[in-house]
């Protein structure tokens, strides 16, 4: 399991993604279907590569730099909070003991 340790994110480039991103990821949850979080957090990271790369040459030191900031981002947690009525794997647990112990 993930600690949130930047404004409730795994990390600060996580954080700050999403808030560059965050129209084009709404849009894109609202226009697209996508099977499950991981094929939406895999459409989010291609997207974001092609138009982060597009314009950096290769083996420059902003293309490695934006490479390696990349790397960090939590694909999947950004998916999560636009995969619509996405519950994930730690609130079912939660959920699940919440209902055992009301029985």
């Amino acid at each position: 399991m993930c600690t949130k340790e930047y404004n409730g994110w795994t990390n600060k480039q996580t954080w700050n993604l999403n808030l560059m991103y965050e129209g084009l990821f709404e849009s894109m949850a609202e226009e697209q279907e996508y099977d499950d979080v991981d094929h939406m957090a895999d459409s989010f990271e291609a997207l974001v590569e092609e138009l982060e790369f597009d314009n950096l040459k290769e083996n420059t030191l902003a293309h490695h730099a934006v490479g390696e900031y990349l790397d960090q981002v939590n694909w999947v947690e950004i998916a999560e909070h636009y995969f619509p009525d996405h519950v994930s794997e730690r609130d079912s647990e939660w959920l699940q003991i919440i209902a055992d112990s009301s029985n």
